[in-house]
């Protein structure tokens, strides 16, 4: 996140612990949160606190955030990962070709060994 990001993510803090029936972040409280998570997307950071609410019923701790961060981020590192174009098919006649100089190959490694 950067530092122009602040606001929103105080709102989406205060607006999380509203969910939990807590009192909003301090200034002291809020900076913990902020410099453990600074590091993250607002993005991911975003999405990280609705899928907890989403799934829990108890007020996370920073640490539960960015579990759910680093798993965010490793998805998004893997879909901007350059995708490996699928083998073509071999065609019979290669495929052909290919077992009859196999079968030639083991045919003189068994003749030499005799």
């Amino acid at each position: 996140m950067i530092n122009n990001e602040k606001q929103q993510f105080k709102e989406m803090l205060d607006t999380l612990f509203e969910i939990y029936n807590r009192r909003h972040a301090d200034q002291n409280l809020l900076r913990v949160w902020w410099q453990m998570l600074e590091k993250y997307p607002m993005k991911i950071v975003s999405q990280s606190f609705n899928k907890w609410t989403s799934e829990n019923n108890k007020c996370p701790t920073p640490h539960d955030i960015i579990v759910f961060c680093r798993s965010k981020n490793q998805e998004l590192i893997a879909a901007q990962q350059p995708k490996l174009a699928k083998p073509k098919p071999m065609s019979k006649e290669n495929r052909e070709k290919i077992s009859k100089k196999i079968q030639e190959l083991v045919g003189n490694m068994t003749r030499k060994q005799l």
